[in-house]
């Protein structure tokens, strides 16, 4: 009586630069990465399973993070986006349009 999730790559889709011209420093000047996934959720003791839900995840090369300083004043930071995560395929795609 386990549900099991099993995840699979739907598609992957790369996108060109937003802005060529911008920074290499921010996303802009980087292809971004769309996924679809698919998670089949099942229980062989359930009637009612399996069940299927698609999710979509957008990937840029850097992520930003927004937060505040000690004075309440807003931050924001930028670092490379981890994609150890995600499905191998998603890995070779992002490493090969990122280098």
């Amino acid at each position: 009586m386990a549900i099991t999730k099993t995840t699979l790559v739907q598609r992957c889709e790369v996108y060109p630069k937003a802005n060529p011209e911008a920074e290499a420093t921010t996303s802009q000047a980087w292809p971004s990465v769309m996924v679809v996934y698919q998670d089949l959720l099942d229980d062989t003791e359930d009637a009612d399973l399996p069940v299927t839900a698609t999710r979509v995840k957008h990937l840029e090369k850097f992520t930003i993070t927004h937060g505040t300083d000690d004075d309440g004043n807003p931050t924001q930071s930028s670092a490379a986006t981890v994609v150890t995560g995600e499905d191998a395929l998603v890995q070779s795609i992002c490493g090969a349009v990122w280098s």
